[in-house]
């Protein structure tokens, strides 16, 4: 952790996305004006993606859900859902899970994983920044590096629809990679944008209870580190 934090202030302000430890610059699209880049739809017709969530999201929902005394009155919005992965935890967890993201084979294979397990969840092709669901209709919006994917200047229009669309008590989960992380893990896969924590308060500043934790791993032998910013608030 130590090593994280003071690689972190020796990083000098520049791209969005950062190559450490002499490795090469990663090839990254150029963003556009939409809430998601294009570049994700041919990264799900071609690679193979996760089939389960983050240790950090369980402990989230754990603390949060697990005693709510019917669990199938509650509502999460995975935002940037994916092929279903964590939409798949929620679901055998027993809550309502509805599913939005911008390519649309993230989302076929989504419901085609969810009608082979016989598990119900509302999958979506849909813009974050024009989320099509009614006001204060969801109890938490999730989000797994998702938000991360889409240039920093939508970032407030996409969490100002967050806001609209949870209820007056609702939660948000976030994932965001941390700028000075190894990006290595996202070569080739479109825009990302590695926040800073001041980026990060700022853009959840609307929100209350708001608590922001660090997860780190290492990669190549402990040559490198992934790091996330690990963001919880409350409406």
């Amino acid at each position: 952790m130590r090593y994280f934090f003071e690689h972190i202030h020796s990083l000098e302000s520049g791209n969005n996305l950062i190559a450490q430890n002499n490795h090469e610059t990663p090839v990254i699209s150029v963003a556009k004006e939409k809430s998601w880049d294009e570049a994700w739809e041919n990264v799900f017709q071609n690679q193979d993606w996760g089939k389960y969530p983050p240790e950090e999201l369980i402990r989230f929902v754990a603390r949060n859900y697990y005693r709510a005394p019917i669990r199938r009155r509650i509502r999460f919005l995975d935002l940037g859902c994916g092929t279903g992965a964590c939409s798949w935890y929620l679901a055998r967890e027993g809550f309502q899970v509805y599913g939005v993201d911008g390519a649309r084979t993230a989302i076929e294979k989504a419901r085609q994983r969810f009608a082979q397990e016989g598990m119900v969840g509302d999958f979506k092709i849909m813009d974050f920044m024009k989320l099509d669901f009614p006001d204060s209709y969801f109890d938490a919006v999730i989000d797994v590096c998702a938000l991360q994917c889409n240039d920093i200047k939508n970032a407030p229009t996409i969490i100002a629809e967050v806001g609209r669309v949870l209820n007056p008590e609702g939660r948000v989960f976030s994932m965001l990679v941390a700028r000075g992380s190894w990006a290595g893990p996202y070569v080739n896969q479109g825009h990302v944008h590695f926040y800073e924590l001041d980026e990060v308060r700022q853009l959840f500043s609307g929100f209350h209870d708001l608590a922001i934790e660090v997860s780190e791993r290492s990669e190549n032998s402990m040559k490198d580190r992934v790091v996330h910013w690990v963001v919880s608030c409350k409406k």
